[in-house]
């Protein structure tokens, strides 16, 4: 497989990652508007856990778009988007943080406002 078949490849997988990234982000703003704007908490909660159902599902979304790719990069997609959802659960499951742990969902220790979370850096790792 050639450079370009392994990147057309990708580009279905590419497109639902883009997209749960997209949708990652908007469910955070709407529950920060919900919150900050409307002080109901509920919406907000909601929509964290919508963020953490994005997570849960993208494993089994991107399973069978997986044949066709490098196994290297498939070890890659498969590790972080586990990894993901993994960490979604918990956070869904975990009564004392559960609310804390759902917020910060792709947020390194060290991230600043703005940076990139760790879905939008697995993709650009795939992209280059």
């Amino acid at each position: 497989m050639n450079m370009t078949e392994k990147k057309e490849s990708l580009q279905p997988i590419l497109q639902i990652l883009k997209e749960t990234a997209e949708k990652f982000r908007s469910l955070k703003q709407e529950a920060k508007v919900a919150l900050y704007r409307k002080g109901d908490i509920a919406t907000c909660k909601q929509k964290f856990e919508e963020r953490a159902q994005l997570l849960i599902n993208l494993p089994n979304r991107l399973a069978s778009m997986m044949k066709s790719v490098d196994s290297k990069v498939k070890q890659k997609i498969v590790h972080h988007t586990e990894y993901f959802a993994t960490s979604a659960q918990e956070a869904l499951e975990e009564p004392e943080m559960g609310d804390f742990l759902l917020g910060a969902l792709l947020t390194r220790q060290d991230s600043k406002i703005g940076d990139k979370n760790d879905l939008e850096k697995l993709i650009a790792s795939l992209e280059e």
